[in-house]
């Protein structure tokens, strides 16, 4: 994963996100790119932060992570899948303490960016 959002360091957690759900799923074995018969790029293109719900101000906050991915075979040389738009969201409460809400927000949105990605990568064309 690549980062031109303005979230510093996005890109390692959402990495590692997708290496552990990979490794868990097992249906394919995540090794070394020069090993691999194919490759998954993606690029964090925007993190936005909006308010969910109102009261007399915002009560809650959506916080959307963007994503560009590919999904490339390497033997092939050819593109299995792409797409621009992936988008995660999490909601979170602004009455919590806003750095532990918000990283929960970025948490739920990472869940459902990982699971996403994983699911279309093995009904992608494999």
């Amino acid at each position: 994963m690549e980062n031109m959002s303005l979230e510093a360091g996005i890109h390692q957690v959402l990495t590692d996100s997708l290496i552990q759900a990979f490794v868990l799923d097992g249906a394919l074995k995540v090794v070394d790119e020069e090993l691999a018969d194919s490759v998954l790029r993606g690029i964090v293109v925007e993190v936005r932060e909006e308010p969910f719900s109102y009261g007399a101000s915002a009560d809650q906050y959506q916080i959307t992570v963007v994503l560009d991915v590919t999904f490339y075979d390497t033997r092939k040389k050819q593109m299995i899948w792409e797409e621009k738009g992936f988008q995660g969201y999490g909601v979170y409460s602004a009455k919590e303490m806003r750095q532990q809400a918000r990283q929960k927000g970025l948490d739920a949105a990472f869940r459902i960016l990982t699971q996403d990605v994983l699911d279309r990568t093995q009904v992608g064309g494999w």
